[in-house]
């Protein structure tokens, strides 16, 4: 006898409910990917180390953007992400009447130690699909910066890797340099 299964699937709006009402506690480490709840994986010392970096380098930008992180950012409707940095468009109500979506990022950080494949296979197309200008993979284990910029067709047109000679910048606020060192170190 076989027994076929289905799976319930969940939009943002759903997904968010869970959380507003305790369904999924604050502290759980979950994303809705593809309409599916994704458990994510636990944050090392490294990971944590690396994220503390990227919100003390890009204070810099000042008034220019809002510096979030760990915070949700609307993707899709069945795509619900939690990146680790994103500078977001200034907002005079810190967007707060809704989630920041895709379209108010400026930059994407993804902090990879250990989910760079999902990061590069999964969040990747999602982010581009979703029209995130640029996307910043840090490759803990590979010490390496993996950066992708011109978002086209769920994918993007600029990919280009920096190392700890590097120096970054932002391309929607060009003035702002980042030592790739200072993020790797």
């Amino acid at each position: 006898m076989s027994i076929t299964l289905s799976r319930r699937l969940f939009t943002t709006r759903e997904f968010r409910n869970m959380i507003e009402t305790g369904v999924l506690g604050e502290d759980d480490r979950v994303e809705l990917v593809d309409g599916e709840i994704v458990e994510m994986t636990a944050t090392g010392h490294r990971h944590a180390t690396c994220v503390r970096k990227l919100n003390h380098l890009f204070k810099k930008v000042g008034d220019r953007a809002l510096v979030d992180v760990q915070n949700p950012l609307g993707i899709s409707d069945g795509d619900d992400f939690y990146p680790d940095f994103v500078l977001l468009k200034p907002r005079d109500d810190v967007y707060s009447g809704a989630i920041p979506q895709a379209t108010d990022a400026l930059l994407v950080v993804e902090v990879s130690d250990t989910t760079l494949e999902f990061d590069r296979t999964v969040k990747l197309p999602r982010y581009a699909a979703a029209g995130v200008p640029e996307l910043w993979i840090v490759d803990l284990k590979s010490v390496r910066i993996w950066v992708h910029r011109k978002p086209l067709d769920g994918d993007y047109g600029e990919v280009f890797d920096a190392h700890p000679g590097d120096v970054l910048q932002v391309s929607e606020l060009p003035d702002v340099e980042i030592k790739v060192k200072d993020i790797l170190a």
